[in-house]
């Protein structure tokens, strides 16, 4: 008796392990589908999610993510923002903190990116990306997401950098500071270089650009003016 027990002992634990591994498989995150838009879809029609990141540093390899922003909007309406401060596990050097105002000790009790990156996919699910030198945003998630293997996001990525240099070539700097000289946007209670921030004045100087432009603007227009899409390879 003591043996047949002990043989549906095994067997009980045996199947609790291959179901247990098969479970953590199915909890692996799962980037969301992307379909990009037609040229001629109109922009009102188009989900938006205009992005920024934080760091501790400028090389994706050795630096970490501190600050995700995003803003979503569609049809001229804002959706929704999430800012999420993510615990990098290292100091932060002091010239990058007068860069960006976050202080380590505000990280100390923040999740670290693997924790908060399902919720970054789940908030881009189905939209057009855009981002304002939009390389350095991609290579520092793509890099996160290798580092944690996780996968990276499958959406498109728009370069507003890109966009505006070739509306206005002649415009010595294209910084989010002087766009927001140029469209005199209002930046009451907002604050400049922190991520959910300079995403709001991204999109708000590409509505009032595109609004100039057309009364009915297509994603092939702005798609043009961007140059092309890019996408999270992590080069």
């Amino acid at each position: 008796m003591n043996r047949i027990l002990a043989r549906h002992i095994v067997w009980i634990c045996s199947f609790l392990v291959i179901f247990s591994a098969g479970a953590a498989d199915s909890a692996r995150v799962v980037p969301p589908a992307f379909r990009m838009p037609t040229a001629n879809t109109q922009m009102k029609n188009i989900t938006f999610v205009i992005f920024d990141t934080e760091t501790t540093g400028f090389s994706p390899a050795n630096d970490r993510l501190v600050e995700i922003g995003a803003v979503k909007v569609r049809d001229g309406k804002k959706l929704g923002e999430k800012t999420w401060l993510i615990n990098p596990r290292r100091y932060i050097p002091w010239y990058v903190q007068k860069v960006h105002n976050i202080a380590p000790e505000m990280l100390e009790k923040c999740p670290t990116f693997e924790e908060v990156y399902p919720e970054f996919l789940e908030f881009i699910d189905g939209s057009v990306l855009i981002a304002h030198n939009a390389p350095f945003d991609i290579r520092f998630i793509s890099a996160e997401a290798e580092r944690h293997d996780m996968p990276r996001p499958k959406n498109a990525v728009l370069d507003s950098l890109a966009l505006f240099r070739n509306w206005y070539p002649d415009l010595k700097s294209h910084t989010v500071s002087d766009l927001i000289d140029l469209f005199d946007i209002s930046t009451d209670g907002m604050q400049a270089h922190r991520a959910t921030d300079d995403s709001l004045f991204v999109y708000y100087a590409i509505q009032k650009e595109m609004e100039r432009r057309s009364d009915t603007p297509r994603f092939q227009e702005l798609l043009k003016s961007a140059g092309s899409a890019l996408r999270f390879t992590g080069n």
